[in-house]
Formats: structure tokens, sequence, C-alpha cells
């Protein structure tokens, strides 16, 4: 069957003594043009609350119909529409002489979704909403995703700009309404007055919106979802994080400092005084395991607590900072800060030179009583 249309619609495009390709074309379109509106009309029977339910119903329909037309005039599309394409423009914006799966897309855009759209989008916002509010759904979970990627496909044939309908339409509303839920979320929870709680709460949120987003949206709109509540609950209340930054860092408290530095690091900036006080604190415990050092063996002790001092933080870096070079470099700051420093508020020299003078040549005599310079060479490496 599927074989004898392909060969009356070849025998239509090739006609003598007159093709009638062009007749073929206008009247296809007129019929799509009759039929999305009889469905315009049976999608909108049964009222707003089933608006959604039976659009995907009919484009579910509809776009299998679109694949299996444009299979049927094949030839049609290959030698009389596509020899008259004069640019990609004519692809991107939509021509009269569009392929016939490119025409049915076109018309349901222009016949379906031109009308109901704003109307669509209301819904399904609602809809996400009620998602979000952990209630359940009144439109079916597969007609929200549905309705929303048809926003994207029916512009699929595009070679530019296959997003714009979707963005347009959807995707900025989605994302102002969004917004301004990821404010009200913020203002509720820094009541609480707990940074603690607060930046857990928000990288649960985080978490919970991307899986909102995977399940509903195209995959273009996961990183402006996350940035939305960045910005919205992290990069306006930098000051509430920082209220309690010191206290994090000085009592070393590794789970919230993860946290810290999670949500930071997506906002341009927002590191400098995390990683400023990361320094600070490492120079303080740094100044304070060299200070007040006295006996003979005051070198050892110097270099030694140096070690301790830059493998402990080296360590919390990796752990709590994923190595982060912005961490790194404030270790080797602190380190080398520790080591220039000038005892009495900068009037006494700096004893370090003589310290680790002392302390390699105590090495270099230990090496000739049975150390190895492998290891001696470890030490002095580390």
């Amino acid at each position: 069957m599927e074989r004898t249309s392909i060969k009356d619609v070849y025998s239509l495009c090739v006609a003598h003594p007159e093709p009638m390709a062009d007749r073929l074309y206008a009247e296809t379109k007129q019929y799509l043009i009759d039929h999305v509106a009889r469905l315009l009309n049976k999608v909108q029977e049964e009222g707003e609350q089933n608006l959604v339910k039976n659009y995907f119903l009919y484009w579910s329909q509809y776009s299998v119909g679109s694949q299996y037309l444009h299979s049927l005039y094949l030839y049609l599309n290959q030698q009389h529409i596509r020899t008259q394409k004069l640019s990609d423009a004519e692809i991107i914006y939509g021509s009269s002489d569009s392929s016939s799966g490119e025409l049915a897309l076109e018309v349901w855009q222009s016949g379906m979704i031109a009308p109901l759209g704003q109307r669509l989008v209301k819904l399904l916002l609602e809809a996400i909403d009620q998602d979000r509010a952990q209630q359940s759904l009144s439109i079916p979970i597969e007609a929200v995703r549905g309705t929303i990627l048809s926003f994207v496909e029916v512009q699929g044939y595009r070679k530019k700009g296959q997003l714009q309908l979707y963005q347009e339409l959807f995707e900025e509303p989605f994302l102002n309404a969004s917004g301004e839920h990821f404010k009200r979320d913020a203002a509720r929870l820094l009541q609480e007055k707990d940074v603690s709680l607060y930046m857990e709460k928000v990288k649960a949120k985080i978490e919970e919106e991307l899986f909102r987003a995977r399940r509903f949206l195209h995959s273009s709109s996961l990183p402006k979802v996350s940035n939305r509540c960045e910005t919205h609950m992290v990069a306006e209340h930098l000051q509430f994080l920082y209220s309690e930054c010191m206290n994090m860092v000085q009592g070393e408290r590794k789970k919230d400092l993860s946290n810290m530095y999670d949500l930071l690091k997506s906002v341009q900036n927002a590191m400098v005084v995390l990683v400023d006080t990361v320094l600070d604190h490492i120079k303080t415990q740094g100044l304070t395991a060299i200070g007040n050092l006295q006996g003979e063996n005051i070198h050892i002790n110097f270099v030694e607590n140096l070690l301790a001092v830059y493998k402990k933080y080296k360590q919390l870096i990796q752990e709590v900072f994923k190595s982060d070079q912005n961490f790194m470099g404030a270790l080797d700051k602190a380190c080398n800060s520790v080591i220039n420093h000038r005892p009495n508020q900068g009037r006494s020299p700096c004893r370090s030179p003589e310290l680790l003078a002392k302390y390699c040549d105590t090495l270099l005599k230990k090496s000739s009583k049975g150390i190895s310079e492998s290891e001696v060479r470890n030490v002095l490496i580390s």
C-alpha cells in the first residue's frame, strides 16, 4: 500500500504534458491547514483542565503523521521542492517551498501553537509549581513533558534557531517564574539565620531543580536553571554566607566549608573571601607552630612543625576544596609568609635562613650515620 502511494506521488510529479507537483503541494498544504483547524477545536472541547492533555494527544498523532507524510512525498521533497530552495534563510524562517514534513510542522505551529501557546504555558507553569509543592499534578507528567518538548520538535527541521520557539514561548517565562520562586524560598530560609542549614538546603534545592528540569525540560535549559537558582539563593546573599566564613575556617568545619565551596565556585569572584580567610588561618597556625621555640633542637622543631602545618592543610584542601588551585596557591603564600616572618612587628631579623641551614646540616650529618640519601632527599623536598 505504501509503495503504491509513493508511486502515485511520483506519477503526479512527472505527469505529462504538465507535472502536477505544484498542485499536489498546494492541495496538501490546504488539507493540513483545514485538518489542524479541526484539531484545534477538538483540543479545546473539554476546557482548560484538559487543554494540555488533549494538545499532547493530538500532537503525538500529528507528529507521527508528519513523518509519514515526509516519507510518502519523498520524490516531491527531493526533486521538486529541494531544488527550489534558495537559501538557508528560507529553511530557518519558513517558505512556501518547505518539504512536506516541514510544511506539516509549520502548519501546526501557526494553526495550533500560535493560538494556544500562552494558555498552554500558563497551565504548564502551574503544573511545575504543583510538582515543586509535592502536590499531585493535575496534568499527566508525560503530557507536561511532551507538550514542552513539542515546542522544540516543531522547529526541529531548521538548520539554525531550532530552540527559538521553545526559548521565547516557554523557557523565558519558566525561568522568570522560577526566579521569583527562588527569591521567595531564599527569603524563607534566611529567616532561620543559620548559615550551615541554609547552605545545605540551597544545595538540595539546586539538585532538586536540576532533577525537575531533566524530567520536564529540554537539556539546554539545565545550566540556565542552576544559574537562576545560584543567582537568587547564593549571589544575592553573599554577605550572609560570609558572616560565618571566619568561624567555619577557624573551626575547620569541613562539611560546612565543602558546602560553601560548592556554592561559591559558580558565582563570579565570590570565592575570594573564602580563599583569603583560609590563607590567614593557615598563616596564623603556622606562626603559632613556630613561635616560642627554644632549646638546642629549635631548628629541628622549626622545620618539622612547619612541615606538619603544610601537610595538614594540603590534605584539608585536597579533601574539602578538591585541590582547587586558588587554595593551593593560598597555602603556598601562607607558608612563605610564615617562613619570611620577622618577629616583634618586623623589628627583629628573620631567622628562617639560619634555622633551615642548620636543619639541613643536621640531616646531612645524619646521612653519614645510616640514613639513606633518598630519605634525606624526601625530607628536604617535602
